[in-house]
């Protein structure tokens, strides 16, 4: 095989690391769920951990005290979602290159044994097909499903508008907040919009909302 020969010429090691690192983000708590208007994962948790409102774990029992404080379930949430992604972040330089963490492997363990950490894609379809995938690390923020490449989602809140961009729903979130001017700048730029096609698509956008009682809580 010549040197510049790609083994892979259906590139499927690429889909098989976007494969991995969106089921990475699937183990992230849901920032957009919400159980009667409280975050779904700390509904869950609760729920999970304890019975007729009796704390059944020590977390359990620390995030009822959390709540009971008045700490804003959102800031939770944030919290938590960027706590998951610096350690889902982490593990992925780990595999990459454990000098990424300015650690190393004991080196009399290391020398003894020549150990390393990989990933490795197979593909079982005949004939079987190894691949090693690399570049978790950097490429783990491009999957992010809030479309912010793991920036904090800051506040306002963005709305809850199921299948719209974030613009839309931090739009409306300072429409909500009686910030309509950042609403409208929010809007033109990230779409390029005239000022009255950016005020026509939010009016829009707030009427659709107000339809759902749910959406219309946020």
């Amino acid at each position: 095989m010549a040197e510049d020969e790609n083994p892979h010429p259906d590139d499927w090691p690429t889909q098989a690391r976007q494969s991995f690192l969106t089921a990475m983000w699937n183990m992230t708590l849901d920032e957009d769920a919400y159980t009667d208007g409280y975050p779904s994962w700390i509904e869950s948790w609760l729920r999970g951990h304890g019975q007729d409102n009796v704390p059944g774990s020590a977390s359990a029992a620390a995030l009822q005290r959390i709540l009971a404080c008045g700490v804003d379930p959102d800031d939770l949430t944030d919290v938590v979602r960027q706590m998951q992604h610096d350690l889902v972040y982490n593990v992925c330089q780990l595999i990459d290159d454990p000098g990424l963490l300015g650690i190393g492997l004991d080196e009399d363990w290391s020398e003894q044994t020549d150990v390393r950490w990989e990933l490795v894609a197979v593909r079982t379809a005949r004939p079987t097909v190894r691949a090693a995938i690399d570049g978790l690390h950097s490429s783990l923020d491009d999957l992010d499903p809030s479309g912010r490449c793991g920036e904090p989602r800051g506040r306002p809140v963005p709305a809850r508008l199921p299948g719209q961009p974030l613009h839309a729903r931090l739009a409306v979130a300072h429409v909500r907040s009686g910030d309509r001017i950042q609403a409208i700048n929010t809007w033109r730029k990230a779409t390029g919009a005239s000022l009255m096609e950016a005020k026509a698509a939010i009016d829009q956008l707030l009427d659709q909302s107000r339809q759902d009682p749910e959406n219309s809580q946020q």
